[in-house]
């Protein structure tokens, strides 16, 4: 004992365990630091801990991938923390991860949020055979017969906002898109998703646009701190993510959602909306048990199922389809030739149709050239990302199982590698004649693959239906206020304009 005390009250032997400890603490914060240089991958240096997300909060997500693509190539590798993430920008390698290889990238980054019940059963959380079952469930409440059932309530509230813009139009002179077109989405949410018509929305304090607003773009992910997520230990992830989403908002969606569902449960009424078409899907899936069908889910799932699906269709929509609306009349008020070119094809087809409806829109394909161009130039997603759940190689690329893969839309969509003269808004480049020339694993708005976004068909209707409605009746053009180009605050994932602001008026 007294040799061990002699030695412990040497100032060498503190030296050298003081040394020693910083060492581990070093490789325990730079581990898998090599993962990158060892396969001769660019890409920014990383920082012990911290990786190379330091600055995330206040950088604009919907650029940076683009900024880094330029720097570093097609391929390159970051690190949250010391977990590495190999970023894409080849379509090849796109097309193998997302199409070709999808048994071995299944699912998506997961938040770890403790097995919150808002969230346990969505879409975007579920992973392996229980994503493939729901998603397999809830995947034909958007067919084509689905989507028309669907377009008649978008085309009643669009109709019903309508005049409120002719007042704005009249009143103003000019109307803040992002303000304006969130509302109308928000009411074709709530009608579709949530079967209600609600009075006075967008009225101040309304606490339908409030809470979305909190949800889709939560104050927590502009600060500092937001790093703990991305370096936390995945066990701490679900404490800490609850302090960083705004879980008052999304209760108070799953609360509306559970109530509806219970005032329903002995109505023989029929909606024709989202909640009642999952619900008879979700009851009539099955599953084989000792030579017998029974069904996949008991009654309490069943109900958690629906609410969880209708809450992220709520808040996936509101956001999504609002950003691409809004930066669909932006460019429109940009280019007012494509504008007055769709305008008159509208026109067009009004003795045929009698009115703007879905087999309207489908017989305008410059519709679809606009929508996609639009969709080109300002995609909704930051990044796509999968996770790898089996070791892969490409070209001599070594990918391991639990490594992130990130696509950014952003960096894909404005490649000079794929797209002529990118910065330039041109419905033309879809028409028949130039769309086969392009690469289709070169446009990720909605993802690719078995789990692209599963309302996809929806979001195309409500864009192109509502582009219609407004077309017909306003001219949008640029005015003081109007920026050349839409941006968004820094942020993770931020999409609320900083301006959208242009001239409306009524067409005569």
């Amino acid at each position: 004992m007294l040799e061990i005390g002699s030695i412990l009250a040497e100032p060498a032997t503190w030296v050298i365990l003081t040394i020693t400890a910083l060492f581990f603490l070093y490789r325990c914060g730079t581990k898998n630091f090599n993962t990158f240089s060892n396969q001769g991958i660019p890409g920014p240096k990383p920082i012990p801990f911290i990786g190379t997300i330091w600055g995330i909060w206040k950088q604009n997500m919907m650029t940076v991938g683009r900024e880094n693509v330029k720097k570093y190539g097609n391929m390159y590798g970051s690190f949250e923390g010391t977990q590495p993430t190999l970023h894409v920008n080849d379509t090849e390698i796109i097309k193998s991860i997302f199409i070709k290889d999808f048994d071995h990238f299944i699912n998506r980054r997961k938040f770890d949020m403790g097995g919150t019940k808002i969230f346990r059963y969505m879409l975007t959380s579920l992973e392996d055979q229980p994503w493939k079952d729901v998603r397999s469930a809830v995947s034909p409440t958007f067919t084509s017969g689905k989507i028309k059932q669907y377009s008649v309530q978008i085309k009643e509230c669009a109709d019903q906002r309508s005049d409120h813009f002719h007042k704005i139009a009249e009143n103003q002179g000019k109307i803040e898109l992002k303000e304006e077109i969130s509302i109308l989405t928000m009411s074709i949410i709530a009608k579709c998703a949530f079967g209600m018509t609600i009075d006075n929305l967008g009225a101040e304090n309304d606490p339908f646009i409030k809470k979305a607003k909190l949800i889709s773009d939560p104050p927590g992910l502009s600060s500092p701190f937001v790093l703990l997520l991305f370096i936390l230990p995945s066990r701490l992830l679900g404490w800490m993510g609850k302090k960083f989403f705004p879980m008052e908002a999304w209760q108070f969606f799953y609360d509306i959602m559970e109530t509806m569902a219970k005032e329903r449960l002995n109505n023989p009424q029929k909606y024709h909306d989202f909640p009642e078409m999952t619900r008879e899907l979700i009851t009539a899936y099955t599953k084989e048990v000792n030579g017998k069908k029974v069904p996949m889910w008991d009654g309490e799932e069943i109900d958690e199922l629906v609410t969880a699906q209708a809450v992220l269709f709520m808040v996936a929509g509101y956001s999504t389809t609002s950003y691409a609306i809004t930066s669909s009349l932006f460019l429109l008020a940009r280019h007012p030739e494509v504008q007055e070119k769709l305008y008159d094809l509208i026109m067009s087809k009004m003795d045929q149709h009698g009115d703007v409806c879905h087999e309207m829109i489908q017989d305008i394909p410059y519709l679809d050239q606009v929508m996609n161009e639009v969709m080109r130039m300002y995609p909704a997603a930051p990044a796509l990302e999968r996770m790898c759940n089996k070791d892969i190689t490409y070209n001599g690329i070594h990918i391991n199982k639990g490594m992130l893969v990130s696509v950014s839309p952003h960096a894909l969509h404005y490649s000079e590698d794929y797209y002529t003269d990118p910065e330039t808004f041109d419905p033309d480049r879809w028409s028949p004649e130039n769309k086969a020339n392009l690469n289709p694993y070169a446009f990720m708005p909605f993802g690719l693959g078995p789990r692209n976004c599963v309302a996809m068909r929806f979001a195309q209707e409500e864009v192109k239906l509502i582009l219609s409605v407004l077309v017909k009746q306003f001219r949008f053009f640029p005015v003081e206020e109007t920026p050349l180009k839409i941006t968004c605050p820094p942020g993770i994932g931020s999409m609320d304009p900083v301006n959208s602001t242009v001239g409306i008026s009524a067409r005569l």
